[in-house]
């Protein structure tokens, strides 16, 4: 039997501060959001959690201009946010 693969179990650490970092982060922040803002950045949240629930469409101009549309629900349910 072979030993585990050290590299996967430490890019699954490092993924987890990170995103525990992240979060702590943004719940000091929100607070002194606009509403629209905290609605926005609460949906990809949601998205880094767990991507299955949520589309996501990213599209990136030549211009290095960025738009992520995020839908609730996955493929096929309407309300964006």
């Amino acid at each position: 039997m072979s030993p585990p693969d050290e590299s996967h179990f430490m890019a699954s650490f490092i993924q987890e501060e990170i995103t525990d970092l992240l979060a702590q982060t943004v719940a000091n922040i929100l607070p002194n959001l606009p509403p629209i803002t905290r609605l926005r950045l609460l949906a990809f949240m949601h998205l880094l959690e767990d991507p299955a629930l949520m589309k996501a469409d990213l599209n990136v101009e030549p211009s290095g201009y960025l738009r992520l549309t995020l839908a609730a629900g996955g493929p096929g349910k309407g309300q964006q946010h």
